[in-house]
């Protein structure tokens, strides 16, 4: 019994090495087939290509490329890829870059959009537009990609038709891309490419995108994009964009859902119509989520400094929010002039409209006005507006002061309104109160650059009142520092004559520089008056 279950398992070892040296052999034969046949596929890959790119339909056009090499693994290497529209105009233009296929599918002819399992793209510029939907379409590009980013017109350039013959254009255009549904699973790469963007009024040409893109049409989109300085509609140095967009519910005419991160560094103010000369860059760290067609984005906005007319605010923080076209920013802090402001917005990226509120508390006026003989702590309420045009940014408000002084003078506080648009900036119902007297005017004006001002009431706290009142202000403005730089010398002599003192011999006769010290101390006080008597006949005028 031993002996024969010996001889039935030497039997079945042997049928067993058989049957596995027959598997091997036929795979190998297998393989060594399909090497064959891929081999005769990608020689004649050209071929293929021109027949594939005949047959799809996802595409308008045509597709060409100067050159094409395969591998028997599926790459399929090409130079100078451009498709055009029926037209012949260029919508994409590829200098080089790999196609990624299944090579079965190449061998049995069976060679379609599903077929390809990756795409890279090298020194590309690609144009898309997206509607009033966010569907993609890819468009000839415009002049702009040609240009410095500065250059690049914010907005596209509005078609010379009617609003009626614009319609009907839209409804019976024909989109150059066409995904009908079909499943696309691949990895898209993009190293050191172009790429320009239409989006309603918006426009944007970007520089130096570097993306990967995992695309299963079943299932999502992972993303994974960072670009360099980019212009058009705002101006920045660059952008990233990564994490999901869920396309599960697609087919079930469902809105893709969105899960990104999408942060904005470097944005210049300017560009965005806050101000011609307002140039600190801005910074947009946010978190979109929802439907694709409608957006939500919430983060926060940075700026290490912020410099407009008369104001510098440094490490403006605060949080932000956008959602159909509209910038919402809450929440805004920042240091100014030793002070802090508190503030919110509301900017309209298509039309460039904005209002912001804010008050400022405990600003150092010596430092605003760098003058540190004005000593006074300033709080204000800050409104700016704008229609869209950054000429015609209004700034308003009110301000108020806690104790301080002038020079000897005390203060015990500083009340007005201003009002500032363009070059000409206004003051009134403007009142200070020191223990003594109450200095007030409804009229103060800087206009370009000039000083002029109405009545100035000076009443004091026992009753007397009188007006002083100058159109252009200069003659006061002179007689006040020529009387700061007589008071200044006078305090120099006073101090040299108490020097001098100290020369007195034992006799008691004074010294010569003592008396010399002591005339000009004189001359001093007297020029001082008279700088005041000036001044004084000048308000009685």
């Amino acid at each position: 019994m031993k002996h024969y279950m010996r001889s039935y398992w030497t039997k079945y070892k042997q049928l067993y090495k058989k049957g596995l040296k027959g598997i091997a052999a036929f795979l190998a034969i297998g393989a060594i087939v399909f090497f064959v046949l891929a081999t005769i596929a990608s020689r004649g890959m050209g071929v293929i290509f021109n027949e594939v790119m005949a047959r799809q339909t996802m595409m308008r056009g045509t597709v060409t490329v100067e050159s094409l090499s395969a591998t028997p693994w599926g790459t399929l290497s090409f130079t100078d890829l451009v498709w055009t529209d029926p037209d012949g105009r260029r919508l994409v233009t590829v200098p080089d870059g790999k196609i990624r296929v299944n090579m079965w599918d190449v061998v049995t002819r069976n060679f379609k959009a599903s077929a390809i399992n990756g795409i890279e793209l090298n020194d590309a510029i690609i144009v898309i537009d997206l509607d009033e939907n966010n569907r993609i379409d890819f468009v000839p590009p415009s002049p702009d990609v040609k240009k410095s980013l500065n250059e690049v017109a914010p907005r596209p350039k509005a078609p010379r038709k009617t609003t009626q013959e614009r319609q009907e254009e839209l409804g019976k255009k024909v989109r150059n891309f066409n995904w009908q549904g079909q499943h696309l699973d691949l990895k898209i790469r993009l190293r050191n490419s172009q790429l320009e963007v239409f989006n309603r009024n918006r426009h944007y040409v970007m520089k130096d995108v570097n993306a990967r893109i995992d695309l299963d049409s079943n299932r999502a989109i992972h993303i994974d994009m960072e670009t360099g300085k980019f212009g058009g509609t705002a101006i920045g140095d660059g952008l990233v964009l990564k994490g999901r967009v869920d396309l599960k519910d697609v087919l079930k005419h469902r809105m893709p859902q969105l899960d990104l991160q999408f942060d904005v560094k470097g944005v210049d103010p300017s560009s965005l119509g806050f101000g011609e000369n307002i140039h600190d860059t801005m910074t947009l760290l946010t978190n979109v989520t929802g439907d694709f067609n409608r957006p939500l984005a919430k983060g926060r906005v940075t700026m290490p400094i912020l410099r407009i007319p008369a104001l510098t605010f440094d490490n403006v923080v605060g949080d932000v929010t956008y959602q159909d076209g509209i910038l919402n920013f809450s929440n805004v802090n920042a240091n100014v002039f030793n002070g802090k402001l508190e503030a919110k917005g509301v900017y309209n990226l298509d039309t460039r409209a904005y209002t912001i509120t804010g008050v400022a508390k405990d600003l150092d006026s010596s430092v605003a006005l760098k003058t540190p003989e004005f000593l006074v702590p300033v709080s204000a309420n800050l409104n700016f507006k704008s229609e869209g045009m950054p000429r015609d940014m209004e700034v308003w408000g009110n301000f108020w002061s806690g104790d301080g002084h002038y020079m000897l003078i005390p203060i015990q506080s500083i009340t007005g309104n201003f009002h500032n648009k363009g070059r000409h900036l206004s003051f009134s119902d403007v009142k200070v109160n020191t223990k003594i007297t109450t200095i007030s005017t409804n009229a103060l004006r800087i206009d370009d650059g000039q000083l002029t001002m109405g009545p100035l009431n000076i009443t004091s706290h026992g009753g007397s009142n009188f007006i002083l009142y100058d159109e252009s202000f200069d003659e006061i403005d002179e007689n006040m520092t020529r009387i700061k730089d007589d008071m200044k010398q006078a305090r120099e002599n006073s101090r040299r004559a108490s020097d001098s003192a100290k020369g007195i011999d034992k006799s008691g006769l004074i010294a010569p520089d003592m008396k010399e010290s002591m005339k000009d101390l004189k001359r001093s006080m007297d020029t001082a008056k008279d700088s005041l008597d000036n001044l004084s006949k000048n308000s009685k005028q």
